[in-house]
Order: C-alpha cells, then structure tokens, then sequence
C-alpha cells in the first residue's frame, strides 16, 4: 500500500494519505487516528481477521454492521455507510461488502497493531487470552494481547525465565538505551512459582508484582514485548511475513529519556525493512522527524542523528543512523475534528500555516508561553 484515499468514515471527512518509510499522525482526540489505523489492518489483513474471529467463536451472520462491531468496537457500527464512505487503495476501490462475502484464502497477517489500550493486555501480569475480552472489545486489542501470550508461551524455555534484558535479542545499544532509562537495571522476569505464570520486575532480588510498577513500566512492558516479537535475532531479519507495524501512542507514561531510547528501536526497526506508522501526543517524536529531515537535507553524517538520541557510535548504531539518512523517508500528518486530514510533512516553523508551523498543534502551547513572557518583558521594560 502506498497511497489511502477516503471520505466520510467515522470522524475523518477525507484524506489522501502517501506513506513514507515512517509515517506520523497527530491531532485531537476523537479525530479519527485509530479508525483510519484500524481500517489498514483491515485492508491488509481483512481474510486474516475473518479467519482469527471464526476460530474464536465469533460470527457476525453477513451483516455489515455486525462485523464493525466486532471489528472496530461497541457503538462503532454507524462509522461506515455504503452510500458515503468511500475507500480506494492505490487507485483501487476497497468494498468492505464484498470482501466480507467473498471466499478467504488463508494469508499470514502483513500489518502488526500495538493499540493505545496496551495496558489492558496484562491481567495479573500475564496477557490475556482473546476470547477473555468482551465481544464490543475492538479486534486490534484481543489479538495483540493474544500474539503476546502466544509470544511468551514460545519464546522461552522451560528454564528461562529473563524476558529482558537477553543477550540474544535486541543490539545492545538498544538494551543499555531501554534498561537504564525505563526500568533502572532492574529485570522483566517469568515467575513460575505459584500456581499461575506472571510477569514480575526483579530489583536487585526483590520481585516486584505487575501492580506495583510505575505507570510507564506498566504502559512500556506490553509495547517492549510486542517491539521484541518483530525483532527476532539474526540482526536485520524480519518477523515472517510482517512489512507494517503501527504502534499508537508510544509516548504514554514515559519520560523523555525513555521516549528517545524508544525512536532508537523504531531506528533499527526502519533498518529491517518494516514501514512504521506512529499515533502520537509527543511533540519530542516530531521534533526528532523534523530534525532528522533537515539532517538529511544537509547530507550530514551519523554523529549529529546518534547525538540527537544520546547513543554512542558503535558500528551498529552508525549503520543505523546511515541507514535512515540516506535511505528512509518521513511523512506526517495532521488529523482535525472540523476539516480534512492535511499533509504536514515539511514541519516547517516559518510555514504560515499553523498545522505546519506548529507541528499539529504540539508545539502551540510553548509558543504561545513564549509570545506572554516576552509581551509581559517588553511591557516592563517600557
């Protein structure tokens, strides 16, 4: 997929989305973000989904509305009208109709979500299984906690207990970058001692329930073991099939520091080869897009890109930062309740619109604290 056109679905009156190697969205609450997320793995991965809800018991008996339901959530059955919406998908219509009632050939997912409600996945420390969310649950939560289980169900021996830091997974830039910014050197441990397996935190021997953790621990564990599963060990490999991660949200409960250890996985992620879509409240995230973008307008060298996240030069993270220079392109947009989603990919500051300028309005509230202060200042000088 390289280009998303549609009109009126749910929130989103239209847009005319190209895709760059990274791509951004940003903008109010209840714009339509997630629904046009949700609606690419639906593209994507449509005989997939049909597939996984027939397994799990779930039928929407050929109707339409059913299926938004199941798919999309509770309540979200009016987003798609066959009169108004309209979807084409590089230059080809896409008719949820007719795909729901032609015959499915059975396809490998292309398109891994990690949704905002990441959170929930962990019930007592253990992701939660598919069929334990309610059926108005939106399809995109149910089965990335349930890649979650299965993930830790394979992934480790009988012995093995240490989920992270390992040394055969992840490039150790990356492990350093994540363990001293988000959990303190403390480690992501399997607990099998009761009766049922938990994850749990070991600080320095004393093990720590899923509860107790800090709020971005609690909000990052699920998005490290989904990150961890497209990132399987061999250095540059893929996960099977996979080409599209969207993560949404990445930001939520961390500290700056913890956020630029997260961009230098999305750099290593972009080095494999997947396309990376990115929900985002952060303007710490758009700043990097923009600095990065003036970087390779530049033709500067790794050293700036490595500095910019705090990381070391190491032959891996230069080929990294070499990699997304000269190889990989950014695109942004910006998503509003009251009008089109508008390409925004330039980030210009001086540019006189305000979507522009002020990175989808992220960055509004420090100019707007800069344009007092120095009113308040020259009106004391005078």
């Amino acid at each position: 997929m390289k280009n998303l056109k549609l009109t009126s679905l749910g929130q989103i009156p239209e847009a005319d989305i190209i895709f760059g190697d990274l791509t951004v969205f940003v903008g109010e609450q209840a714009s339509g973000k997630s629904i046009l997320l949700q609606l690419m793995k639906l593209i994507l991965d449509a005989d997939d989904i049909m597939q996984t809800l027939k397994k799990h018991g779930f039928d929407w008996h050929g109707e339409l509305k059913n299926f938004l339901s199941l798919y999309f959530g509770e309540g979200m059955d009016g987003i798609w009208d066959n009169a108004s919406t309209k979807i084409r998908v590089d230059g080809e219509a896409f008719e949820l109709d007719k795909v729901l009632s032609r015959k499915r050939k059975k396809k490998s997912e292309s398109l891994f979500l990690i949704p905002a409600q990441r959170v929930m996945t962990l019930k007592d420390g253990w992701p939660r299984a598919f069929t334990d969310y309610a059926i108005g649950d939106p399809y995109v939560v149910k089965q990335f906690s349930e890649h979650l289980r299965l993930f830790l169900e394979t992934s480790l021996g009988v012995s093995e207990d240490v989920i992270f830091p390992k040394a055969h997974r992840m490039n150790k830039t990356i492990r350093d970058a994540i363990g001293g910014s988000i959990f303190g050197g403390a480690q992501v441990k399997l607990d099998r001692s009761g009766l049922r397996k938990r994850i749990i935190l070991d600080v320095e021997g004393n093990q720590l329930p899923f509860m107790v953790w800090s709020t971005g621990q609690r909000e990052f564990v699920p998005l490290l073991l989904g990150l961890d599963r497209l990132m399987p060990s061999g250095g540059a490999r893929k996960k099977n099939n996979l080409n599209w991660v969207v993560i949404e949200e990445p930001e939520m409960g961390l500290y700056p520091k913890g956020i630029t250890a997260l961009l230098t996985m999305f750099l290593d992620l972009l080095k494999r080869g997947y396309k990376i879509i990115i929900s985002t409240h952060s303007a710490q995230i758009l700043n990097f897009v923009w600095a990065t973008q003036l970087l390779v307008k530049w033709n500067a060298g790794p050293a700036p890109l490595l500095k910019l996240l705090d990381v070391n030069a190491t032959p891996f993270s230069k080929e990294l930062a070499k990699t997304v220079l000269q190889e990989k392109r950014f695109k942004t947009y910006y998503f509003s309740r009251d009008d089109k989603v508008k390409d925004i990919s330039t980030l210009d500051p001086e540019d006189p619109d305000d979507a522009v300028a002020d990175f989808g309005g992220l960055t509004a509230f420090s100019t707007k604290v800069s344009e007092v202060l120095s009113e308040v200042i020259r009106r004391g000088e005078t």
